[in-house]
């Protein structure tokens, strides 16, 4: 892979040519935003942008010439190109990918909680949003069975849509970032100087939010403060996993354990998912990673 690294920051026509073909590449749009955080780390933001801004322009006239809105594929591209230039300036100050990935764990907060402030009626922009999509009506399928089944009202239902959403655009932005600086590291001469996707801890401030947000949402039956819970436990699925990499880093898992960890999130999400975020959770209060490396 170095030298695919390398042929994209070879020239600007390499980097705009990758990025467009990413975008308009079904199922690859992720890896264009891998290739802008890639730049933006090797070459600078000024440089980042300056590509970005010669792709958009031809993605927009392909969108003109076959007869597609322009707003839309503004929208589609904004979406995850303007958060990942805003991700790579904060892990280029900070230099340190722990502080730039709770840094997007906050910035998803504040937008879950500005929809329910904004929205005038979440139960009406879900109930539009999955009428005009048929994907997201067939995704949806079970959810609704789920909301006639325990007999959860119209707003418990626009409340997890929203969480689930909020999970899955977070999640999305972190495999861009990792992938991106995945990239980054294959260059020449290239070390983990951000840091190691195995070292990530989201700390005890975030755990201690996630405690108090699982409280009140409980007490008081705030559907917003519900969602910022439950976003904030999916995260520390990530924390578990890092944890995994790391006793796999230092030879106390095998490497079919960092393996189980992705395939059975995936067949058996409901009971892997939640177990690899307690893991995650709980080394954020005890700090396990510490502690094993004090006794060694």
């Amino acid at each position: 892979m170095p030298s695919v690294a390398a042929w994209l920051l070879a020239r600007p026509q390499n980097t705009v040519f990758a990025l467009v073909i990413a975008m308009l590449a079904p199922g690859l749009a992720m890896l264009s935003g891998a290739i802008l955080l890639l730049v933006a780390l090797q070459q600078g933001l000024q440089k980042a942008a300056i590509v970005a801004g010669l792709a958009v322009a031809i993605l927009v006239a392909v969108a003109l010439a076959v007869g597609s809105a322009p707003l839309q594929a503004l929208v589609q591209i904004g979406s995850l190109w303007l958060p990942i230039l805003g991700l790579s300036a904060v892990l280029r100050s900070t230099r340190s990918l722990t502080l730039t990935l709770q840094l997007s764990v906050i910035l998803v907060i504040v937008g879950t909680i500005s929809f329910f402030v904004l929205s005038s009626d979440p139960v009406a922009f879900w109930n539009n949003m999955i009428a005009a999509d048929p994907l997201l009506q067939s995704l949806t399928g079970s959810l609704q069975q789920w909301k006639t089944a325990i007999g959860a009202t119209d707003m418990q239902f626009a409340g997890v849509m929203t969480t689930m959403y909020a999970i899955g655009y977070w999640f999305g932005l972190v495999a861009v970032t990792l992938l991106g600086y995945w990239l980054y590291l294959q260059l020449p001469e290239k070390s983990a100087e951000f840091g190691r996707f195995r070292e990530l801890n989201f700390g005890r401030v975030v755990a201690l939010i996630l405690a108090i947000t699982s409280v009140a949402g409980f007490l008081f039956d705030a559907i917003w403060i519900q969602s910022i819970a439950f976003f904030l436990f999916a995260v520390f699925w990530l924390q578990g996993a890092a944890l995994v990499h790391w006793l796999k880093g230092v030879g106390l898992a095998p490497v079919i354990a960092v393996s189980a960890v992705y395939v059975l999130t995936i067949l058996l999400p409901q009971y892997v998912f939640p177990a690899i975020a307690v893991l995650g959770y709980t080394d954020a209060w005890f700090q396990f990673r510490n502690r094993v490396t004090r006794k060694q």
